[in-house]
């Protein structure tokens, strides 16, 4: 068995609509759709029913720990016990559109870039991914590696830090909802410690990511292992001409982590 635990749709900072994902995945036994800070695209896997894969109902939670972004995924065995996220949620998405907005302005400002989001109004979520496709899109010289590290990246001239949950909320939050809660692509911390967010109580880490290189992936099965915690793994699918992300279905959990992952959720 094969499962991509980690993949964006247009409901979020994805480029594929969710039947398209559907498409692309269809030799794979499992997904979960994890759009950020919305469950949009989850319902719609679920609600079209495939044969295969099988969906798993999921979300990307950003959150904040001493000023670092912490991305938690959920993962939920019961899509209708999940209704406490709702208004969280909401309010995690209004945030980021006024952040958008303001970004845009800054961009028009430093950068001379006009942008709008007409295009984004059916997306649940506008995140800076969102704001590199409108700009890539409107026609401007530029890759998205080259926007987030000369514009948007944090840091840069046009970022703005987002209003987030904190991680020990976010991961309450899950639970609270019924959820496994992962610590998403560890392997992207750069000032705190993966193990700061695991003895917060998470349920598992996401030991398999496409920008580990194999002595990550090692260090992460071993912090699972000593803090007797999951292995979760996918591809952080956003876009086939995409450097910053991998490719839907080339992550993969497997084996007896993929078994292990489906007993905790109750759903093997």
């Amino acid at each position: 068995m094969k499962a991509d635990l980690h993949i964006h749709t247009t409901h979020s900072d994805g480029a594929y609509a969710v039947p398209e994902i559907l498409e692309m995945t269809r030799r794979l036994d499992y997904i979960a759709i994890t759009d950020h800070d919305t469950f949009a695209g989850a319902k719609e896997a679920i609600a079209l029913s495939p044969a295969r894969p099988k969906i798993i109902y999921g979300i990307e939670l950003s959150t904040d720990y001493r000023g670092e972004s912490v991305h938690l995924l959920g993962y939920f065995p019961d899509p209708a016990a999940t209704g406490g996220l709702e208004g969280r949620l909401l309010e995690q998405r209004k945030n980021r559109r006024a952040r958008a907005d303001a970004i845009r302005d800054k961009l028009r400002k430093l950068f001379n870039i006009e942008i709008d989001f007409s295009a984004y109004e059916g997306t649940e979520s506008i995140t800076r991914g969102t704001i590199a496709s409108a700009i890539i899109e409107r026609g401007y010289p530029y890759t998205r590696e080259e926007i987030f590290d000369k514009m948007i990246g944090s840091g840069r001239p046009a970022y703005i830090p987002s209003t987030k949950l904190s991680t020990p909320d976010g991961i309450e939050l899950i639970k609270e909802n019924g959820g496994l809660v992962f610590l998403a692509h560890p392997v992207l911390l750069q000032k705190i410690e993966p193990e700061e967010i695991i003895s917060m109580g998470v349920d598992g880490i996401e030991a398999i990511y496409p920008a580990n290189n194999k002595a990550d992936e090692k260090k992460f099965r071993d912090l699972a292992r000593e803090w007797r915690v999951l292995i979760s793994g996918g591809s952080d699918f956003h876009l086939l001409d995409d450097n910053m992300h991998g490719k839907v279905g080339k992550t993969t959990l497997r084996g007896k982590d993929l078994k292990n992952f489906l007993r905790a959720l109750d759903v093997l």
